[in-house]
């Protein structure tokens, strides 16, 4: 079964996946791959510095879709060690990599969220709704309010 839906005429597409070796984005990349996609664009961090607007301007360069799963992440012990390092990297991927794509015009932005970003005590079975009911866990809470921010900004620029 195929995790993305066959509506599009993949094989002409020109597509960025951000974070495309990680183990979300690999599976994206098998996923694409599978749709006999021609022109797929997987940087690592020493292509493009997300966090940087220019290489942001140039990653999403004549492309039409992008899969934003690129962050900075390493668990709890990296959170808890490093919470300022990894808010500022998620978060300011998470804007230059919306606003880059906005300005180069790009048919579709995917980006991803991550179960952090939910209130501690969120309901079970989470819904996107309740994402806005209270702060994350203190444990991960650098790591869930940097892609819960990217997350709001996209929703008020829609691309």
């Amino acid at each position: 079964m195929s995790l993305i839906k066959n509506s599009l005429n993949w094989s002409e597409k020109n597509i960025l996946v951000t974070g495309g070796n990680g183990f979300l984005g690999s599976h994206v990349v098998h996923e694409l791959k599978n749709l006999n996609v021609n022109n797929m664009i997987i940087p690592t961090s020493k292509d493009y510095d997300l966090r940087n607007k220019i290489d942001c301007k140039k990653a999403v360069k004549d492309v039409d879709i992008v899969f934003h799963l690129a962050s900075t992440s390493g668990g709890i012990l990296f959170l808890k060690e490093k919470p300022a390092e990894a808010f500022y990297d998620n978060i300011m991927m998470g804007v230059n990599i919306i606003h880059e794509a906005m300005e180069a015009n790009v048919e579709k932005l995917i980006t991803v969220g991550t179960i952090s970003s939910y209130p501690k005590c969120a309901p079970i079975l989470f819904n996107e709704k309740n994402m806005w009911d209270g702060y994350p866990d203190e444990t991960n809470a650098s790591y869930g309010m940097a892609k819960k921010g990217s997350k709001k900004i996209f929703f008020f620029n829609q691309i």
